[in-house]
């Protein structure tokens, strides 16, 4: 195996074994894909760069290709964007054919999410991780192997302890979230109607009973 080879598949590993970016894809998919692009395998081999942590065109740079990579993983190659990759995976799933078809919402209750790729904010992370760890083994030789700190690479330090920093931002959009506690307060709303409709009901099995001649 060619030293770039090597090199390049030493950093992959990194970003497999650190981050969930393949979540079910298994290794060989991706090593195959990895294999016949020499843009992917020059991404790879840039992992443990001081640069990728203190240039940040550069690191966007990096990171769009390692998008596209993932992209081709999860099999939608003519996307360069795994927010987009996921949309797309989305809709080849749930597109009705017909516009009069009802939708299935029992097939999307059983949808494994896990099924998508990483969404930009949470990849972006993982990216940073994995960089952080091939600068350290890159310099595992010397004695301070490193001289950045977990924060910022993806990690945050909490009660003492660094712990995964998931993504940065909102989790879901606005609108979304706005959406979600709507139906919220709409389905507790009709919990309180059903409880009063009970309450009714059994006074009324109550009156039944009474007996008019007592």
């Amino acid at each position: 195996m060619s030293p770039i080879r090597v090199r390049t598949t030493s950093d992959y590993r990194v970003l497999v074994v650190v981050t969930w970016a393949g979540n079910r894809k298994g290794k060989l998919r991706p090593y195959k894909i990895l294999k016949k692009d020499p843009e992917y395998q020059e991404a790879f081999k840039n992992f443990g760069n001081n640069e990728l942590i203190g240039n940040l065109n550069y690191q966007q740079n990096i990171f769009n290709i390692i998008q596209r990579f993932i992209c081709n993983v999860y099999n939608v190659p003519n996307v360069i964007d795994v927010d987009g990759a996921r949309l797309q995976i989305f809709i080849d799933s749930y597109t009705v054919s017909d516009v009069n078809e009802a939708f299935d919402l029992k097939k999307l209750r059983n949808f494994d999410a896990s099924n998508l790729p990483p969404c930009k904010s949470e990849l972006l992370q993982q990216f940073l991780r994995a960089n952080y760890v091939c600068t350290i083994w890159n310099n595992a030789h010397l004695k301070n192997p490193t001289t950045y700190q977990p924060d910022n690479t993806g990690w945050v330090l909490k009660d003492d302890k660094y712990q995964f920093k998931w993504f940065k931002g909102n989790q879901l959009p606005s609108y979304v979230r706005d959406s979600l506690k709507t139906q919220s307060e709409t389905d507790e709303e009709g919990d309180v109607e059903d409880d009063h409709a009970i309450d009714w009901s059994s006074s009324d099995e109550e009156n039944d009973n009474i007996d008019d001649n007592a």
